[in-house]
């Protein structure tokens, strides 16, 4: 097996079987009130464990903020904060960005969901 072939497999195999990123409850806000509902994720694909990290044998999390739309998409994802910084942020938005929800509703309405937040943490396997 060439080098490059077995490098790709190792990054293949960090990325999809052994870096695994964490998710929190997802809750947000909705209505002039401000009221706290609990949103449904339905669809998370995994967040693709940046190729540095891996090198470098980094671990780290990311909180993030957006707003779940009607439809039960992800609108305008942004880093709150990280730790590591820079580090996983943009692999963070990018499965984020990805992510599905019921289509949230309040009081038998449907609504848009604000400020939810999730932490998103990167391990990487035994």
């Amino acid at each position: 097996m060439n080098m490059k072939l077995l490098n790709s497999l190792t990054i293949f195999i960090f990325t999809f079987l052994l870096a695994s990123p964490v998710f929190a409850g997802d809750k947000g806000y909705v209505g002039e009130e401000g009221t706290e509902i609990e949103v449904t994720r339905i669809s998370s694909p995994p967040a693709e464990y940046p190729r540095r990290a891996i090198r470098m044998g980094v671990e780290g999390s990311v909180r993030l903020e957006f707003d779940v739309d009607t439809d039960g998409s992800v609108l305008d994802p942004y880093v709150v904060e990280s730790s590591p910084t820079g580090v996983f942020d943009r692999a963070a938005i990018k499965a984020v960005r990805k992510f599905l929800y019921e289509p949230p509703t309040y009081n038998g309405t449907s609504v848009k969901v604000n400020n939810v937040q999730i932490d998103l943490t990167f391990r990487l396997g035994n």
